[in-house]
C-alpha cells in the first residue's frame, strides 16, 4: 500500500509538472542551504511546480538505467546522438517533459538526479538551465520513481531494462523491490539478471542499448556466453572489426551471425609446404605428412625414409624439454 501511494504520488507530481510547463519559473543557479524535509529543496516559491536548475548544480544518483548516458562522462556513439537530436527538439520547442531532482545530502545548494539525465546533458549542451521538479525522496522512493518513470515513458531498450534491474539489486535493494521499480514479475527479473549476468558487461557497452531487440536475441547472447562459445576478448575483437556504420541492433546481430556460420575449408584446416614435395596438412581431426618424391628430391625423400623415426624422437624430446622449461 505504501509503495502505492508512493507512485500515486510521484505521478500526480508529474502531471501537475506538465500542466504547468508554460510557466517561467525562477531559475536556480547558485548554492543554497537545503531545506528541511518535507519542503521542496532550496525553492522559495511555487511549491510543488517546476523550477528552472542550473546544470552545474545537479549530480549524479543511484543505479544507471541507460547506457551512453552519464553526467560526469564523455557521451559516445548512439548516446551521444540522441542527445544531440534532444538538444535540437527543446532548442526549437521548449522543454517540455521536467527531470526530477533531490537535494543532495552533505552538499547545500546541489541536487541529485532520479530520472532526466538526457535532458540535463541536452540542456547542459544548449547552455540553459534544466526545467525540473525538486521532492524529498528517500533512497526507496526515489528508486521507485526511476523506475516508474521508466516503465510509464517504455523507452528504456530490453538490455538496458536487464541492466538496470541488476544495478538495483547490486546496490542492496530487495528483489521485491526491484520488481516494484519495473514493474515487473519475479519471473521477467529473473530473466534480466540471466541476461546481465552471463553477457559481459564490456560486450553489453560495445554493443549498446540494441532499442529494436528483444529478449530472443540478448538470450541467445547470453546463452552462447554460457555454453562457451564466445568468449569476452574474442567478441570485443569481432565487434571492432565491425563496419562503423552499425548501429547497435546491428552490431548484436552481427555477433550472433558469427555463432551460425560454417567455417570455410581453408579455415577447418592449414596447409604447409615447408619443401619441394612435402606437405603437411593440419585439420581439426589430424596431423599429416605428404611426402612426394620428385627428380629434384628423390635423394631427401630417401633419407627421410630412413631417418623420419629419429626426427620424430628427437621432436618430441625438444618439445619435453621445452615445456619443463616453461612449466
Amino acid at each position: 500500500m505504501a509503495i502505492k501511494k508512493n507512485k500515486d504520488g510521484i505521478m500526480a507530481a508529474i502531471s501537475a509538472a506538465a500542466s504547468q510547463s508554460n510557466q517561467q519559473p525562477e531559475t536556480v543557479n547558485r548554492a543554497q542551504r537545503s531545506l528541511p524535509k518535507g519542503t521542496i529543496g532550496s525553492v522559495r516559491a511555487g511549491l510543488g511546480g517546476i523550477q528552472n536548475i542550473a546544470t552545474a548544480l545537479i549530480l549524479s544518483w543511484g543505479p544507471q538505467d541507460r547506457l551512453d548516458v552519464q553526467l560526469t562522462a564523455v557521451n559516445k556513439g548512439e548516446g551521444a546522438h540522441s542527445i544531440e537530436e534532444l538538444a535540437q527538439s527543446i532548442s526549437r520547442s521548449g522543454q517540455q517533459v521536467p527531470v526530477l531532482l533531490r537535494p543532495a545530502q552533505g552538499q547545500d545548494g546541489h541536487f541529485q538526479v532520479i530520472y532526466g539525465r538526457r535532458r540535463i546533458l541536452a540542456c547542459k549542451q544548449l547552455g540553459i538551465p534544466v526545467k525540473a521538479l525538486i521532492r524529498t525522496l528517500d533512497d526507496h522512493e526515489a528508486i521507485m520513481a526511476k523506475g516508474l518513470e521508466n516503465a510509464t515513458r517504455q523507452d528504456l531498450s530490453f538490455y538496458e531494462r536487464a541492466r538496470f534491474a541488476c544495478a538495483i539489486i547490486e546496490q542492496g535493494y530487495s528483489r521485491a523491490e526491484a520488481c516494484n521499480a519495473l514493474s515487473i514479475s519475479k519471473n521477467t527479473l529473473s530473466q534480466l539478471e540471466r541476461i546481465a549476468r552471463l553477457i559481459p558487461e564490456s560486450v553489453g557497452n560495445a554493443i549498446g542499448p540494441a532499442p529494436e531487440s528483444g529478449r530472443p536475441k540478448w538470450m541467445v547472447l547470453a546463452s552462447a556466453f554460457d555454453e562457451g562459445k564466445l568468449k569476452t576478448h574474442s567478441s570485443l575483437d569481432l565487434l571492432q572489426k565491425a563496419p562503423d556504420d552499425l548501429n547497435s541492433d546491428e552490431r548484436l546481430l552481427y555477433l550472433i551471425k558469427t555463432l551460425n556460420e560454417t567455417p570455410s575449408k581453408d579455415k577447418l584446416e592449414k596447409i604447409m609446404k615447408p619443401v619441394d614435395g612435402v606437405e603437411i596438412k593440419n585439420t581439426q581431426k589430424a596431423l599429416s605428412m605428404l611426402v612426394k618424391p620428385t627428380e629434384k628430391n628423390q635423394h631427401f625423400v630417401n633419407w627421410l625414409n630412413q631417418n623420419l623415426s629419429q626426427l620424430m624422437q628427437d621432436a618430441f624430446e625438444r618439445y619435453q624439454a621445452e615445456e619443463k622449461k616453461s612449466g
